[in-house]
């Protein structure tokens, strides 16, 4: 079976969305979903909603983890669904996309993509400056995990980046964070991270 996801701004933006419904109602091994970030203003939508995330992925094709996956796409779009699939531990080798620069002829013409990819073995230290605590910890761990570590409690519901209820203000630090729309770009741009799903990179303070 092949499950082919259309991400669009609105409703309004996807592209051959008829032929690709009529598509899937005639061909039983092709699964069609579409992830729009906005609704159109006047219309009805009872799709996904949203920036594609691991829990829509997970929604639209469980067995994602056994499949090739194929993505085309802006490159931050590319870049957002490699973040996904690393942090879900995706084997990258089945990853596969396509971009609109010109084809590889050479292997080392390849791109090189600036992933992040956590380090079990790499340590950092969180400072709650609040709280005047702090603690090492491994990179794999979350801003939530180190708070617990230190007996602060960060107040927490979903720990799948979806509710927003552990959102902190960062004040220094880099963290890689890949959320499930728990949090605005604008809520990131001002310092705020979801403590849940929000691995430390280095030393990172927390305003908490």
């Amino acid at each position: 079976m092949c499950t082919f996801i259309h991400c669009a701004r609105t409703p309004s933006d996807i592209i051959a969305r008829r032929e690709l419904e009529s598509m899937s109602a005639r061909v039983s091994d092709i699964k069609v979903a579409f992830a729009c970030e906005e609704p159109d203003p006047y219309g009805a939508w009872t799709g996904y909603t949203g920036r594609l995330n691991q829990l829509m992925l997970e929604l639209i094709s469980p067995d994602y983890q056994d499949r090739e996956i194929f993505c085309c796409g802006p490159a931050p779009f590319m870049q957002a669904v490699r973040d996904i699939l690393n942090a879900a531990g995706f084997n990258m080798d089945q990853y596969h996309e396509e971009s609109f620069d010109a084809p590889i002829i050479e292997e080392e013409d390849r791109p090189d993509h600036d992933d992040v990819i956590i380090d079990d073995d790499a340590k950092s230290s969180v400072t709650f400056t609040k709280s005047k605590k702090d603690t090492r910890v491994q990179e794999s761990d979350t801003i939530l995990a180190a708070a617990k570590k230190t007996g602060l409690h960060i107040p927490s519901a979903c720990q799948f980046g979806v509710c927003g209820t552990c959102k902190v203000k960062k004040i220094s630090g880099e963290v890689h964070m890949v959320h499930n729309g728990g949090i605005t770009q604008e809520q990131i741009d001002d310092g705020y991270v979801l403590a849940c799903c929000s691995n430390p990179l280095g030393d990172v303070v927390i305003d908490f």
